[in-house]
């Protein structure tokens, strides 16, 4: 009888292509016990252990550090880097930023300083530290390191910071700005920034005609900012097409226990729009707004710069408007069937988010369900300007622990029953939709709508130690005909 040969010999005289193929496929732990079968599975199957890192804790970062010390060339292994820890247990991350600059293969990479906005400026101190050591690597990793000289993280291609101020609530760009003259990125998310003034905003850069349009940056998503138009302006000139913006204004920075940290308010429509479409009006297909702009009672919508304009944007498919936003775009009584004078001609897609789906303080479902728009924008799309128009999605909002049943007391008195206000407001929801299923399907609109439970307590920018909000797809209507 002829002995059978091991599996693992017969894979020793596989080609390292091969094996390296097998290894791509396998789970961290069984990478881990690959590495023990022999030097040169472990030569092989070791780079894949530092392909993705999530650093969470301190502790993490120094073990990470002292094995990147121990291998340098581990550094050049990391794909994608997450470091994120909460305020009491950020001990040993400095120890990170040399290795960071070490990555030259890094491709995504995510920075979050924890919410820290309620301690004092000097517990601060060391986070807004670290935050100025990665800004030194940001600077090695832009186009305008001279040829010479080797850039770092030359391979980047997407980048989220989240990052806070030592004094107040918004820290300005102008101290992480270099990012937006990285070649090769092609997705940067930053929160809680000002745009500050465009005098000290890359100011010696805004005229070089080598960097004005050369970057690959194609998503750029801004939360929680504060926006000034004459400066975001000048960074969406570096781009060669920006295809996706995303911009929430900080608008929870105003109230009166604030440090005062938006310097410049509330964005103006008309300026606002001249300085996306100064250069993104032929490449823009997403945009994305949340802004904390009302319009003066005695001003018509009409009015110049009372409004968004977004009929310069030919290459848009899809436009998505807060709650509060898209009164900017349509008047609140009944339609007046002129927003075609404001929406892009050629949208697919609208969608209206931020919907309160019921009043709070307690929670209580709305009698009457209430759609942004009327049933006009859907069966007379072409009159509206969006004759493309395919999808109309409405997304609600409640608070999580909006969803739990109340005991209420019935009338004799002893009878006990539950009713979970959220299940009653979606079933209004699901009623009306039902009715106006045969209206959007003769229209050839699908409608959508979007549910969201908000975690208690927490904020945009949702950091990755956090709760995020969980949405679903609550009805639809009926699949349009191909």
């Amino acid at each position: 009888m002829i002995a059978q040969t091991p599996t693992a010999l017969l894979l020793l005289h596989l080609p390292d292509e091969v094996l390296i193929n097998i290894f791509s496929f396998l789970d961290f732990r069984t990478l881990c016990n690959t590495t023990y079968v022999c030097k040169h599975f472990a030569d092989l199957a070791e780079p894949f252990l530092y392909h993705t890192i999530r650093v969470t804790t301190g502790e993490q970062a120094s073990a990470l550090s002292a094995s990147l010390y121990a291998n340098p060339r581990r550094a050049t292994w990391v794909r994608s880097l997450l470091v994120s820890t909460k305020f009491e247990d950020g001990h040993g991350l400095n120890t990170l930023p040399p290795y960071i600059a070490l990555m030259r293969n890094l491709q995504t990479l995510c920075l979050e300083t924890p919410d820290c906005n309620t301690k004092f400026p000097d517990e601060r101190v060391p986070w807004v530290n670290l935050q100025d050591r990665y800004e030194r690597i940001f600077e090695a990793a832009s186009a305008v390191v001279p040829i010479s000289i080797e850039r770092a993280l030359p391979h980047l291609t997407n980048c989220t910071l989240h990052f806070v101020d030592a004094q107040k609530e918004i820290y300005s760009m102008t101290k992480y700005p270099m990012l937006f003259l990285h070649p090769r990125l092609k997705s940067l998310t930053m929160s809680c920034a000002s745009t500050d003034l465009p005098d000290r905003l890359l100011a010696q850069f805004q005229d070089d005609k080598t960097l004005v349009g050369s970057t690959s940056l194609e998503y750029l998503h801004l939360e929680e900012c504060d926006i000034h138009s004459p400066s975001l302006a000048i960074l969406l000139g570096f781009p060669r097409a920006l295809k996706s913006l995303k911009i929430s204004e900080g608008i929870r920075y105003d109230g009166m226990f604030t440090r005062n940290s938006r310097m410049h308010g509330n964005v103006t429509p008309g300026s606002f729009v001249d300085s996306i479409a100064k250069h993104c009006a032929e490449s823009l297909e997403h945009l994305s707004l949340s802004l904390g702009y009302s319009r003066p009672s005695h001003q018509s919508l009409n009015h110049p710069g009372q409004h968004l304009n977004l009929s310069r944007f030919y290459a848009m498919k899809q436009l998505d408007l807060d709650v509060r936003t898209v009164n900017l775009v349509r008047i609140r009584a009944h339609c007046d069937h002129a927003t075609w004078r404001r929406l892009p001609p050629n949208l697919e897609t609208l969608k209206v988010f931020g919907i309160p789906l019921g009043s709070r303080s307690p929670f209580q479902a709305r009698p009457h369900v209430w759609f942004p728009f009327d049933t006009c924008i859907a069966t007379e799309k072409a009159r509206h300007g969006v004759g493309l128009l395919k999808n109309l999605i409405y997304s609600y909002e409640y608070y999580r622990e909006d969803d739990d049943s109340r005991l209420v007391i019935g009338e004799d008195g002893d009878t006990v029953e539950q009713i979970n206000q959220v299940l009653i407001a979606q079933r209004l929801m699901v009623d009306k939709c039902k009715d106006l299923q045969s209206v959007f399907k003769k229209a050839a609109v699908r409608l959508e709508i979007e549910m969201v439970a908000l975690p208690t307590g927490f904020i945009p920018p949702y950091l990755f130690t956090e709760n995020s909000p969980r949405s679903s797809r609550l009805w639809e209507s009926a699949p349009l005909a191909r």
